[in-house]
């Protein structure tokens, strides 16, 4: 037997650690960096008031059956009713209440955050300037819509599309078409994408059953269906479709929006992108949803919320275009530079529209609530200005605007009766939203009828680095 002494004092004192690989540390940095990204997320939400689309989407929920909803009123939201659905089961089921609407987002726009983190194939300094940019962290995550759903099931279509699996993929190619008609339109280009794949250059699995095949084909046809049922534009909502004029101003901004202001400097990123798709083989997903976006945003319909959309698409096609084997080539490093660059300048939106919403009220329809609700315990009647009234409606369990049929805003006949105040009817309030300035040009003529200003709630909506419009609300209160 040996003897203590023939063993060395410092293996005696200091027992030996187990020593820990890369891959669990950078395992922890992953965690570190999503944790981060949670916790700016949470902060921002905790100041944040929604506006008039957010509330919008939570008062249709609230009020009217599953089934009416989703096969009525979301004609006229024009979505497939994912995101009302679960707003509904939260209320209906859980008893959510209204400040938990911004909660539930933030826990879908984390799941795809998530998923850039640690699923994507992007180099690991991509993926966090991905998850940090102002679509994938304020945008699409601390605003309550349905666009928050776009980067977790693109993420979960791409990952199931690189591995070659057709029933999982399918299921989040139909999740991804009843998030909106952006997710429809990016959910037929992947589609389009993986039916190449199959049919033409017959590079997925053989093992695979063919009727397995067919049950994901028939999956993603049926979401197809519903979706285009849903959405169908009804006769009395004002017009089907909106066509806009082809401008190019208009195209520059998207551009500007949605990549690198100048929009030159965009557009030679996006063509060196799709070189990079191209020389991957995955054209057809790449062309197909960032083109397919940036012409429906340009040619048809087009809000400064939808933009986004753009900029996930560009983030799946090139999750799916992204080479799988890892080894080192000038292409991929010189793309993967691009991306750092794009999304490095990206984040400096995120963080600046962070600040803000932190700073300074988002909309001004929590603080008029709060005025309005001593008017409310008074049954005081009130004429409520406008969509963007519907803002306040959320923060009461029913309809306060006596010239509003329901909460909500439906039809063309609802709109027409919130923004026409005729002079038959007495009101004891008027809110009046201001989208452009902080001064209200009716002022003069309210208070010739015998109004006088009594409070006024500041909103701003911001967007990037400044603000887009503001959501300012005038109270008037009836003098005589």
């Amino acid at each position: 037997m040996r003897q203590l002494a023939e063993f060395p004092l410092a293996e005696i004192a200091t027992p030996r650690l187990p020593v820990m690989s890369l891959r669990s540390k950078l395992r922890i940095l992953d965690l570190g960096i999503f944790s981060i990204y949670v916790a700016a997320v949470s902060s921002v939400i905790e100041h944040h008031e929604p506006w008039a689309d957010e509330a919008q989407a939570w008062l249709v929920a609230r009020d009217l059956p599953f089934w009416k909803m989703l096969f009525r009123q979301m004609q006229y939201e024009k979505s497939p009713g994912l995101w009302h659905a679960i707003l509904w089961v939260a209320q209906h089921w859980f008893h959510a209440p209204y400040g938990a609407m911004n909660w539930i987002a933030a826990v879908l726009a984390a799941g795809g955050a998530a998923l850039l983190v640690f699923c994507a194939p992007f180099p690991r300094p991509v993926c966090y300037l991905m998850s940090f940019s102002y679509y994938v962290a304020y945008q699409y995550a601390v605003i309550a819509r349905p666009y928050v759903m776009l980067l977790l099931f693109g993420g979960l279509a791409s990952i199931f599309y690189r591995r070659r699996s057709p029933i999982r993929f399918a299921i989040a190619i139909a999740l991804l078409c009843a998030t909106s008609v952006h997710g429809a339109i990016l959910a037929a280009a992947i589609s389009l994408g993986a039916a190449w794949h199959l049919v033409v250059k017959r590079d997925w699995s053989a093992t695979e059953p063919r009727a397995r095949y067919f049950k994901a084909a028939a999956i993603v046809a049926l979401a197809g269906i519903m979706a285009a049922v849903i959405v169908r534009g009804p006769k009395d909502a004002g017009g089907d479709v909106r066509f806009a004029t082809v401008q190019l101003d208009r195209l520059s901004a998207l551009l500007n929006d949605t990549t690198v202001e100048p929009w030159p400097i965009g557009v030679c990123f996006l063509l060196g992108m799709a070189a990079f798709a191209t020389w991957s083989g995955e054209a057809i997903v790449f062309f197909s949803a960032v083109g397919g976006l940036l012409g429906f945003e340009w040619l048809i319909f087009s809000l400064t919320q939808h933009k986004g959309a753009i900029v996930i698409a560009f983030i799946v096609s090139l999750w799916i275009a992204w080479p799988k084997d890892g080894l080192p080539d000038p292409k991929v490093k010189i793309a993967a530079l691009g991306l750092a660059a794009l999304f490095g300048i990206q984040t400096v939106w995120a963080v600046s529209a962070m600040h803000h919403d932190y700073e300074a009220p988002f909309s001004g329809s929590q603080d008029a609530a709060l005025f309005l609700r001593s008017a409310v315990a008074e049954h005081g009647r009130i004429f409520g200005f406008c969509y963007p009234s519907v803002a306040i409606q959320a923060y009461f369990d029913h309809s306060i605007f006596q010239n509003w049929p329901t909460a909500y805003l439906t039809d063309a006949k609802s709109y027409d009766a919130a923004c026409l105040l005729d002079g038959r009817t007495s009101y004891d309030y008027l809110v009046i939203p201001i989208l452009r300035g902080e001064q209200n040009p009716y002022d003069q003529e309210i208070l010739h009828h015998g109004y006088i200003q009594v409070h006024v709630s500041p909103g701003y909506v911001f967007f990037k680095q400044g603000i887009w419009i503001t959501e300012t609300f005038f109270i008037y209160r009836r003098s005589f």
